[in-house]
């Protein structure tokens, strides 16, 4: 230990060197990982929050219905069956149109959506969404239309639109409604195509009592994109629940797009880890390898009195042991260090096209970063392991010299 430590004191600057090879992939990966959490934690969020809920539970599509759900006639069976479910935090009944919304000579193709306002307040933001005017309530017969349409149609609060009601498995409906208010959408496609209304509007412009295409759910316990084991328990206990006709999915089969993208990120962080961890493994080889050259007629005398080549061997592996202990700690300390100035000073704010296309895809155009204390600890023992096995070369061709030799070794 002695040995080692005066080494490391005699060769500072290579000391420092293997040091930030162990530091700074560490480093990086955390950052890495910071984002990518916030990436997904953000499209879960606003996929769950605005959209699929964690679960929903739709009638099995038994003929071509083209881009509309299958209607549920009568969705009170199903409710019922949620009660024999351990699990479930929340349900809401949802109806689902396809529509045409015109405004003079102005007309988009469009999806009205009838929820009950105040069953959605507890998970959903969508009240402090709206920039303009009010949102809904359960006796309202206006709508809230996003940013994007209220651009394309020229719509201001007050304003009046035409809603055609186009379901294949529902009576066509037309009907007038008061535009009530203007939502900022979480993704620019839901804000160019989302018409929110009343359960009770949609219903009369699907001409039906009791209609609904789905009945969302949201999860005790899930917070992430993570906890997929927690809801496949529950959609397997509803699927053995509910009566035959209905089929249960989860938000990534509801959004395969955002499902694409997740695994893409997990490979990709995969790659940069190996790339890191590759970089400092031949930085920790080569200054412990040329460390190990220097010293070579060092060596060779400590094994001409008598020390035994695991001696040697376990000084070369101390001296990187300890260095090794060093980086993996200060590359964690100052990796989350990273992540609580961002979250601090509130995000990483971006713009132009950028902050478009990261609010297309249903990410939050500033940038946060939220790291887990496992994902540190992984981070900073893998490349500790790492740096480990790339220190056994030097230190097994230390312990290898022949005495002799070795002390008439001339660099």
């Amino acid at each position: 230990m002695k040995a080692a430590i005066r080494h490391m004191m005699r060769n500072r600057r290579r000391s420092i060197l293997t040091l930030l090879a162990v530091l700074i992939p560490i480093y990086f990966l955390i950052v890495m990982f910071g984002f990518i959490n916030s990436m997904m934690q953000d499209m879960f969020d606003s996929a769950t929050r605005f959209d699929t809920g964690h679960l929903q539970i739709r009638a099995v599509e038994t003929r071509a219905t083209g881009s509309a759900m299958p209607l549920i006639r009568d969705p009170a069976d199903a409710l019922a069956a949620l009660a024999s479910v351990e699990g479930i935090e929340w349900s809401t009944v949802r109806l689902d149109l396809p529509a045409m919304a015109s405004v003079g000579d102005r007309t988009r193709t469009v999806f009205v959506r009838g929820v009950v306002p105040e069953a959605i307040d507890p998970i959903s933001n969508m009240a402090e969404r709206v920039v303009d005017g009010e949102f809904l309530t359960r006796e309202s017969t206006g709508v809230v239309v996003g940013e994007e349409l209220a651009a394309l149609l020229e719509l201001e609060v007050g304003d009046e639109m035409v809603l055609l009601g186009a379901h294949p498995e529902a009576s066509l409906g037309a009907m007038r409604a008061p535009i009530v208010g203007v939502f900022e959408a979480p993704e620019a496609t839901i804000g160019r195509t989302v018409v929110m209304t009343s359960l009770g509007t949609a219903r009369r412009l699907a001409r039906s009592d009791a209609a609904a295409t789905s009945i969302v759910l949201r999860i005790d316990g899930v917070t992430g994109p993570w906890d997929t084991a927690r809801l496949d328990q529950v959609a397997a206990a509803l699927r053995a629940a509910l009566p035959p006709g209905y089929e249960v999915k989860d938000w990534l089969d509801l959004i395969p797009f955002v499902a694409g993208y997740l695994n893409i990120l997990t490979p990709l962080l995969l790659i940069m880890a190996a790339v890191f961890f590759g970089l400092g493994a031949l930085v920790v080889v080569n200054t412990l390898y040329l460390s190990v050259m220097e010293r070579t007629r060092e060596i060779g005398l400590i094994l001409a009195l008598g020390s035994s080549r695991a001696r040697v061997m376990g000084m070369v592996l101390t001296e990187a042991g300890i260095i090794t202990l060093a980086g993996a700690f200060y590359g964690a300390l100052v990796g989350v260090g990273i992540v609580l100035i961002v979250e601090a000073f509130g995000g990483i704010p971006l713009w132009g096209q950028a902050a478009e296309w990261m609010k297309e895809i249903g990410i939050s155009p500033v940038l946060h970063m939220s790291v887990r204390w496992t994902q540190v600890a992984l981070s900073a023992g893998a490349m500790a392991g790492v740096a480990m096995l790339a220190a056994w070369l030097p230190a097994w061709r230390a312990s290898k010299l022949e005495p002799m030799e070795a002390m008439r070794y001339v660099e």
